[in-house]
């Protein structure tokens, strides 16, 4: 049974940052919501989680409230992100965490068909997830889910998705030769209809460790 949450309690939507732009987005607590085999591979290297302990009060409490309306009423957060991606022409999820569940994942497909004129961007490591979806279903064309490589991490993108990978300190890279770079701001990229909003099925980009 869902618990009753406070009228006052809302879903936090960041409208950006200095890497995103002006995107908004949703996000969920890191390590929380991501796969254990995930955690277990890049979780001590996690900046989100190293930027969540730093911004514990504030940041890493409004993660933590949208995980609690999420789980305690689930309609008031899909109502609330609806509202939010309706009023966007961009709109990402998952700055921080990743995809928790299936019913997750299937309210993210609803939301991007109910707004056709927003493109949705989602990089996410619940590889499981998705490619349980993608057996017998489609995803809309304005949902952008690439698949988060990470060093050790097997991934089984059977599906053909875009992918993003690491450029490590160390000078390797996991991505295949012909990749796509990053250019550090997610909104310039969306007005340009350029690199993650644009890869094709098996193409990749990559970010460089922070």
């Amino acid at each position: 049974m869902n618990k009753v949450v406070p009228q006052e309690l809302h879903v936090s939507i960041s409208k950006g940052n200095s890497k995103m732009g002006a995107v908004p987005s949703v996000s969920l607590p890191p390590v929380k919501t991501c796969s254990p085999e995930a955690v277990k591979h890049c979780g001590k290297k996690c900046c989100v989680k190293r930027y969540v302990v730093r911004r514990q009060k504030t940041v890493g409490a409004a993660y933590e409230r949208n995980l609690y309306i999420l789980n305690s009423d689930p309609v008031k957060f899909w109502r609330e992100v609806n509202a939010a991606v309706a009023m966007a022409t961009h709109f990402r999820f998952g700055v921080s965490g990743d995809i928790p569940d299936l019913p997750y994942l299937l309210n993210m497909i609803y939301i991007a068909n109910c707004n056709p004129h927003c493109e949705i961007l989602c990089f996410t490591k619940q590889y499981n997830i998705v490619n349980f979806h993608l057996k017998e279903h489609e995803l809309p064309k304005n949902l952008h889910i690439i698949f988060s490589a990470w060093k050790g991490l097997p991934m089984d993108n059977s599906h053909n998705l875009p992918e993003a990978h690491v450029f490590f300190k160390d000078g390797t890279t996991t991505a295949k030769d012909g990749a796509r770079y990053c250019s550090g701001n997610c909104y310039e990229c969306a007005i340009d209809n350029a690199n993650c909003w644009l890869l094709k099925a098996g193409e990749q980009i990559i970010f460089k460790e922070h």
